[in-house]
């Protein structure tokens, strides 16, 4: 039986030890120096954080508005007092929405969904927002950041999580009527880039990257992508280091019962949840939920991310009824992960949504440099065994039932050609 509790219950059981804690605080505090200090040009800036599923982008939102805020949790420690003051970081309010439970199958439910949203963050910062027969989002999101920031006295900043939700909504309506649903999201959206007087800046955390302009609305025409930025490629994920320093009594305890050893055990946590690279460092990390997990369940190896939600990517993979040999272990790649995708991604843009959903990774990078001119080129893969056999869940090439039989453990010394195990279908035919 596989258990998968909320395992993330609270930023104090994610940073799991104060060794953890110091690297992530170290991270985590960098980017909102940036944020809070990156040049502006007459509008308040925003930024984009794109990880798969599991990573805890949500747990960062928290995080960050905790160390804004100056929640308890972060006055407790003199860590992170010593690196809030050297970095200069705001005290300030922090207007947050969350997106995750957006619904909606027509323009007119898309709407008055957005607008239950922002009501209940009116009722969260204790400030009033009366109701007419002519609010829309857009008027109603913008009287919302003027009322937060009147009433704290000074500019706010504004986290949007599970920002793609909406354009994923609005994908599965029909054509005629798509279009009509997202402009008003994005019209909203563009309240952001008016908000000068109120807003110090706003950061934007989903699973995929959308294209947020469009001809018919401008919505954010500029957005400072910091998904592969190298000085976050491990704030939402684990390091085989980490690993092992945080859950090495635990993989201790339940190696054996997986008949395996200690050494061999890590390997296949490797082998089953990490690979996943987000710079062109190409320092490798684990999924967060998915080893925790395994570590819930006496260390057995399910395929954990099959569970998750991927109607969107099902939908354009089956449209297109498309081929992905050209995407996967072929070098001379261009860079799809930076890509945004359209409501109905094709061609190229359903390898940028593999790569930002997790289901291909960069495995090589390579600069070549010609008078001058520097160009990148990359080679995409599967990360691990997880994600390549949730990818055939999605595709409708196994039963999801196949998929959660278990993983068989790993020895550390084996080929990396037997990377994975045999399959009759592989994820790219």
């Amino acid at each position: 039986m596989i258990n998968s509790p909320n395992l993330y219950a609270n930023l104090h059981e994610f940073l799991l030890t104060d060794y953890l804690h110091a690297r992530k605080s170290n991270s985590l505090m960098t980017l909102i120096g940036y944020m809070e200090n990156a040049p502006s040009f007459g509008s308040p800036n925003v930024f984009l954080m794109i990880r798969p599923r599991g990573f805890g982008l949500s747990l960062g939102i928290e995080a960050i508005y905790s160390v804004i805020t100056r929640d308890k949790r972060y006055q407790e420690r003199e860590h992170d007092e010593e690196l809030i003051t050297k970095l200069k970081l705001p005290h300030c309010q922090v207007l947050t929405l969350n997106l995750k439970k957006f619904t909606a199958q027509t323009p007119a439910e898309f709407a008055a969904s957005l607008i239950a949203l922002l009501q209940e963050a009116y009722w969260e910062n204790h400030v009033s927002g009366p109701l007419t027969s002519y609010t829309t989002p857009k008027t109603y999101f913008a009287n919302l950041i003027e009322a937060v920031a009147g009433r704290a006295g000074h500019k706010v900043a504004l986290l949007i999580d599970n920002y793609d939700i909406p354009f994923m909504i609005a994908s599965a309506m029909d054509e005629n009527i798509r279009t009509e649903a997202i402009s008003t999201y994005l019209e909203m959206l563009n309240v952001i880039k008016h908000s000068e007087n109120s807003l110090r800046w706003a950061l934007l955390s989903g699973h995929a990257k959308f294209s947020l302009a469009s001809e018919l609305s401008e919505g954010l025409p500029l957005v400072h992508d910091l998904s592969r930025e190298p000085a976050y490629e491990t704030l939402f994920g684990f390091t085989r280091e980490e690993v092992e320093q945080v859950f090495g009594t635990e993989i201790r305890k339940v190696a054996p019962h997986q008949g395996t050893s200690y050494t061999d055990y890590l390997y296949s946590l490797e082998h089953s949840y990490g690979g996943f690279t987000f710079s062109d460092n190409m320092v490798k990390v684990m999924c967060p939920a998915c080893i925790n997990h395994a570590l819930t369940n006496d260390g057995m190896l399910y395929t954990y991310s099959a569970n998750g939600n991927y109607r969107f990517l099902a939908r354009a993979l089956s449209a297109r009824n498309t081929r992905l040999d050209w995407l996967f272990d072929r070098d001379g790649q261009d860079p799809l992960f930076g890509s945004s995708i359209t409501l109905q991604p094709k061609g190229a843009q359903l390898g940028s949504l593999l790569l930002q959903q997790g289901f291909a990774t960069v495995d090589k990078f390579t600069e070549h440099l010609n008078q001058g001119i520097s160009t990148w080129r990359y080679r995409y893969t599967c990360p691990n065994e997880d994600m390549r056999q949730t990818l055939m869940v999605v595709r409708g090439q196994i039963p999801i039932e196949q998929a959660l039989r278990p993983i068989r453990p790993r020895i550390a010394d084996a080929r990396q050609d037997d990377y994975f195990d045999t399959e009759d279908i592989e994820p790219w035919a």
